[in-house]
């Protein structure tokens, strides 16, 4: 068990990391798109604040998925779910965790790399007036799905914990 627990730290660490890293993304958003909506009535519109912004935010809701899994936030349909025992949870989590969930980020992950390494190769631009490298924002999906998958892992690997011991550790719903 100090295993798994050892496993599933080091996971769960990683996932808050990247999630808090990525939160501060939203300021420089929000600062950018406030100066664009200054600039265009003074001035003009840029063709570049739009983009940065997009990109900005896809980065921050793509790889702030794992620290939301960690979280438990995720929407769930769990009017059955919460009224069983944390073994029966437990046990139903294995099963969506292996059949589900792991088989489809693995495929996630490994087209997300094909997505990416061919924008790579092309040296692909987003298809806006301002034509920014898209071969950046593409490879953040691939991170996203692997952080992602990894956090799978770890919320697995705590659902066979619950199975083997008997004791179920509530979730996290906030971090300190």
């Amino acid at each position: 068990m100090e295993n798994i627990d050892r496993i599933t730290r080091v996971i769960d660490r990683i996932s808050i990391w990247s999630g808090k890293a990525v939160s501060w993304l939203i300021i420089p958003m929000v600062a950018l798109l406030a100066g664009e909506v200054i600039v265009r009535y003074v001035y003009a519109p840029t063709i570049w604040a739009l983009d940065i912004a997009t990109m900005l935010y896809g980065t921050h809701f793509f790889v702030a998925g794992a620290m939301t899994l960690y979280l438990g936030m995720h929407i769930r349909t769990d009017f059955f779910y919460e009224k069983w025992s944390p073994r029966t949870q437990a046990w139903v989590d294995v099963i969506c965790y292996v059949f589900l969930f792991l088989p489809g980020m693995v495929m996630f992950v490994w087209l997300s790399w094909d997505f990416a390494a061919e924008s790579w190769s092309l040296k692909e631009r987003l298809m806006t007036t301002w034509r920014p490298p898209a071969y950046w924002y593409k490879s953040v999906i691939t991170l996203a799905a692997a952080l992602l998958l990894l956090q799978g892992v770890s919320e697995l690997l705590k659902s066979v914990k619950t199975i083997l011991t008997g004791k179920h550790e509530p979730r996290v719903r906030h971090l300190s």
